[in-house]
C-alpha cells in the first residue's frame, strides 16, 4: 500500500483493503491485531473473503458495493459501531473509497484515535514551546531594525543576513514612518492576507492596522503613547480563508524620544490555535497559570454586563518583568507568574474571575465591588500579599511591584472594549510609580495623561534650549573637615527663571527615554567642569548619577571615554552612581560597564545602599570603590535605634570589602559625630553646605584652599 495513500486519507491506526472482486480483498495495511477480531479468516492471507462476523460491516457492504460500482473518486463513511473482541471494546468506522479508478476498504479503529487525541495537549504544550521561537525571531529582527533606525541608516544599508532573513522570512515585516506611511513590506507579508504588490487590494498593513483597530482596546493608547505590544488577531477573506495572527508592534524612537518609525512583525500561529481549539481546557486556559486565558475572560466580562450590575474590572502587570526574564532567564519568568496567580486567587471570593489576558498582565472582574472602597481593599490585599519575596526554582529570590488600573461598571462605561481600555489607561499611569500602586480611571486621569504629554515636550524643548544647570554639592572628608569631592546634581531653570528640582522631571524622563541625553548632558557638563576644578584641587573627584535607562545604552561606556578626551581631563577625577536597584535589575549589563570604567581608572559607587535588597555576593563580585548610606537611614539617626544598627552593619561590612563609606542627608553635629566616630568616610548634607551653582562652588574651592595656606603659614 502506498504510504502517500494513507497519508491522504489521514489514517493511522486502521485496516487497508484493496478490493479485488465482489467481497474478496487484498490485505495492504493492518497496523495492529484487532482487525482480526472482525475478520479471523485474514489471519495469514494476502487475499480473502469476508465471512460475516460483523452484521454492522456487512450491511455497509451494501452501500459500498452500489459506490464502488459507480467507480468515481471519493469515500463514503459508515458511521460507528462498536465491535466486542476478545479483550477490549472496539469503536470502528468504515470508509469505502475510489483512488484513480481503485476501490478500497477502510476500517478504522477509532479507539486508538481517541487515545490520540489525549495526547493533544502534549503536543499543543511543544508547539506553544516553539511558538515562543517565534517570539524570539520576533525580538531579534526588532533590535536589528531598531537599531538601524536608530542609527539614521536606510533599509538599504541592511547587512546582507537581517536583509535576507527579512526578505525570506515566513512572518511578515512592515516598516512604517512615525505616521503610518508604509516604508517597506516583505514579500511574506502579501502571502499571508493571498495578495499581491500589484493587486487592487488591501495592503497587508492596512489589513493588519483594521484588524488590530477592531480586536485590540488597547488601539488608542498603544499610538497615543508609542507603546510596544504583542498578541493574537484573526483574519477572514470570505468565503474560506481565515488565519490566526500573532503580532509584535514597537515604536522606534531616537535619541530624544522623538517617534522615528513604528515595527510590525506578524507571524501565521493558525496550527497552534488548531490544536488549542481541539482541547477545550487549552483552549480557555492558560498553559503556564492553569488561569483563564484573554479568550474566556472577554466571554466572562460579556456575561457580566448582561447582568447589568455594578462591578469593577483590574488589569494589572508586573513592573519591569522584562528585567526578570533578562536576569533569571524565561523559566523563571513562568514560575514566578505561577506563584503570582497563587497570590492573586488566594485575594478572590468564589464569584471573583482571574485570567492571564497578556505576557504578564492579568485581568480580574471583581463581581462583587461596587463601591471604590472595595476595589481598594482587594488590591491592599494583593500588593500586601506580593510584598513578600517571590522565590525561582534555583531558589534566587526576587522582589516584584504591581501596576493596577481599575475602571467601573456602569460609571465609566457600558460596553466590554470600553471597560478595558479605560482600565487598561489607569494601569499605565500607574507605571510611573515606583512602588506598587492601584489607579481608577477618571477624566483627571486622562487630564493628567495630556498633562505629563505637555511635559514631556517640555522637556524636550529644555534640552534643545539648554535650561539645565548642573549644581555640585560638596562632599566632605569627615576626618578633616575638607572637601573630598563633590556630586553633580541637575537643576531645570524654566523660562521665568524658577528652578525645578529633579524630583519633579527625571521620573518622567527615565519613563519616556528622555534620561538617555539628558544623562550625556550631564556627563559632558561634568568633565567640562572637572577642566576647571582641578586647576584648584587636581585630585578631587565629581561623582555623576546613572540611571537604569543609561545603564542599559550599550553606547554609554564610549561616550563617556569621548566626553573624557574631550575635555583632557584624567579618567581618575570622574566617579559613576548606580543606585541599588540598577544594580540588581540589570547585573550583567552593570558588571560588564564597571569592568570597563575600572579598567581606565574611574572610580564607582553604590547610592542609596540599604533600601533595596542586593546581597554581599554582588559587592564581591563587582569592582565597586564606595557605598552610600541612603538619606533615610541618617535623618532619624538620634531617635531610631535601627538606623543606627542599619548604618553600623553598613560601616562593618563596607571596611571589610576595602570600600569607602559615604553618608547622604547629614543636618545636624549629632549625625555628623555618630558617623565620624563610628569611622564613617566622608558625608554630604545641608550641615555642610546645600547644592551649589558651579561658580559659588569653586568660589568655596578657592577660599578652603587660601585657609589651606594661611594655616601653613
Amino acid at each position: 500500500m502506498q504510504q502517500s495513500l494513507i497519508q491522504a486519507l489521514g489514517i493511522i491506526n486502521c485496516a487497508i483493503l484493496k478490493r479485488v472482486e465482489n467481497r474478496k480483498f487484498q490485505l495492504l495495511h493492518c497496523s495492529e491485531d484487532w482487525f482480526y477480531a472482525i475478520a479471523p479468516e485474514a489471519i495469514g492471507s494476502e487475499f480473502f473473503e469476508f465471512i460475516g462476523n460483523s452484521a454492522y460491516l456487512e450491511d455497509f457492504f451494501i452501500d459500498a458495493e452500489d459506490f464502488w460500482q459507480i467507480g468515481n473518486d471519493g469515500q463514503i463513511q459508515s458511521g460507528i459501531w462498536s465491535e466486542q473482541s476478545k479483550d477490549d471494546l472496539l469503536r470502528l468506522e468504515a470508509i469505502a473509497a475510489v483512488s484513480k479508478g481503485e476501490a478500497y476498504l477502510v476500517i478504522h479503529n477509532l479507539q486508538a484515535e481517541y487515545k490520540k487525541q489525549q495526547q493533544t495537549l502534549q503536543v499543543a504544550r511543544e508547539l506553544l514551546i516553539s511558538n515562543d521561537k517565534i517570539l524570539a525571531q520576533h525580538e531579534y529582527i526588532h533590535e536589528r531594525l531598531d537599531q538601524v533606525l536608530r542609527e539614521n541608516q536606510t533599509l538599504q544599508s541592511l547587512q546582507e543576513p537581517i536583509k535576507q532573513v527579512i526578505e525570506n522570512a515566513d512572518f511578515g515585516v512592515v516598516i512604517t514612518d512615525s505616521q503610518l506611511n508604509i516604508i517597506s513590506q516583505n514579500p511574506n507579508s502579501y502571502s499571508f492576507f493571498e495578495t499581491s504588490e500589484v493587486s487592487n487590494e488591501a495592503s497587508p498593513f492596512t489589513i493588519l492596522l483594521e484588524l488590530f483597530k477592531h480586536q485590540c482596546a488597547e488601539f488608542e493608547r498603544v499610538f497615543e503613547t508609542g507603546s510596544r505590544w504583542h498578541g493574537e488577531l484573526f483574519w477572514h477573506k470570505p468565503p474560506y480563508s481565515s488565519k490566526w495572527l500573532k503580532l509584535a508592534l514597537y515604536p522606534v524612537t531616537d535619541e530624544m524620544q522623538n517617534l522615528q518609525n513604528w515595527i510590525f512583525i506578524f507571524s501565521d500561529v493558525s496550527r497552534v490555535k488548531y490544536l488549542l481549539q481541539r482541547n477545550e481546557k487549552l483552549n480557555l486556559y492558560d498553559n503556564v497559570t492553569n488561569l483563564p486565558n484573554r479568550q474566556f475572560f472577554w466571554q466572562k466580562l460579556e456575561h457580566q454586563i448582561e447582568k447589568d450590575k455594578p462591578f469593577f474590572i483590574v488589569y494589572l502587570d508586573v513592573k519591569h518583568f522584562k528585567q526578570i526574564n533578562e536576569l533569571h532567564g524565561h523559566q523563571a519568568g513562568d514560575h514566578i507568574l505561577v506563584t503570582l496567580a497563587e497570590r492573586i486567587q488566594q485575594c478572590l471570593s468564589t464569584a471573583d474571575l482571574c485570567a492571564r489576558v497578556g505576557g504578564n498582565e492579568f485581568g480580574i472582574i471583581l463581581s462583587g465591588a461596587k463601591e471604590q472602597s472595595d476595589c481598594i481593599e482587594f488590591a491592599n490585599r494583593l500588593i500586601e500579599a506580593t510584598e513578600f519575596p517571590f522565590y525561582t526554582e534555583s531558589k534566587q529570590k526576587v522582589q516584584i511591584g504591581l501596576n493596577l488600573g481599575a475602571a467601573h461598571f456602569p460609571s465609566d462605561a457600558s460596553d466590554s472594549e470600553e471597560l478595558m481600555k479605560f482600565a487598561d489607561l489607569a494601569m499605565f499611569s500607574a507605571k510611573k510609580e515606583d512602588k506598587s500602586k492601584l489607579r481608577f480611571y477618571s477624566k483627571a486621569l486622562k487630564e493628567a495623561s495630556m498633562h505629563r504629554l505637555e511635559l514631556e515636550n517640555a522637556l524636550k524643548k529644555a534640552i534643545d534650549e539648554n535650561q539645565f544647570e548642573l549644581y555640585l554639592q560638596p562632599i566632605i572628608d569627615l576626618s578633616t573637615g575638607k572637601i573630598a569631592k563633590a556630586e553633580a546634581l541637575i537643576r531645570w531653570r524654566l523660562a521665568d527663571g524658577t528652578i525645578t528640582s529633579p524630583d519633579k522631571f527625571i521620573p518622567l524622563a527615565e519613563q519616556t527615554g528622555l534620561i538617555v541625553p539628558i544623562g550625556k548632558w550631564v556627563i559632558s557638563r561634568a568633565t567640562d567642569m572637572l577642566k576647571v576644578i582641578i586647576q584648584h584641587q587636581p585630585n578631587l573627584k565629581v561623582s555623576v548619577n546613572l540611571s537604569p535607562r543609561q545603564v542599559a545604552d550599550r553606547h554609554l561606556f564610549d561616550f563617556v571615554t569621548q566626553a573624557i578626551l574631550h575635555s583632557g581631563i584624567p579618567s581618575k577625577n570622574l566617579e559613576l552612581e548606580l543606585t541599588e536597584g540598577v544594580l540588581i535589575d540589570n547585573y550583567d549589563k552593570v558588571k560588564n560597564l564597571l569592568d570597563q570604567v575600572r579598567k581606565i581608572g574611574i572610580s564607582t559607587s553604590i547610592d542609596d545602599f540599604g533600601t533595596g535588597y542586593s546581597s554581599l555576593s554582588y559587592l564581591q563580585k563587582l569592582p565597586i570603590d564606595n557605598l552610600k548610606i541612603d538619606r533615610s537611614f541618617v535623618i532619624d539617626l538620634e531617635q531610631n535605634e535601627n538606623d543606627k544598627a542599619i548604618i553600623l552593619a553598613v560601616i562593618a561590612m563596607a571596611h571589610s570589602l576595602k570600600l569607602g563609606v559615604i553618608a547622604e542627608g547629614v543636618e545636624n553635629q549629632y549625625q555628623a559625630k555618630f558617623l565620624l566616630d563610628n569611622k564613617c568616610n566622608t558625608a554630604q548634607g545641608y550641615l555642610f553646605s546645600k547644592p551649589l551653582p558651579f561658580e559659588e562652588f569653586c568660589e568655596l574651592l578657592i577660599t578652603e584652599k587660601h585657609s589651606d595656606k594661611q594655616q601653613s603659614n
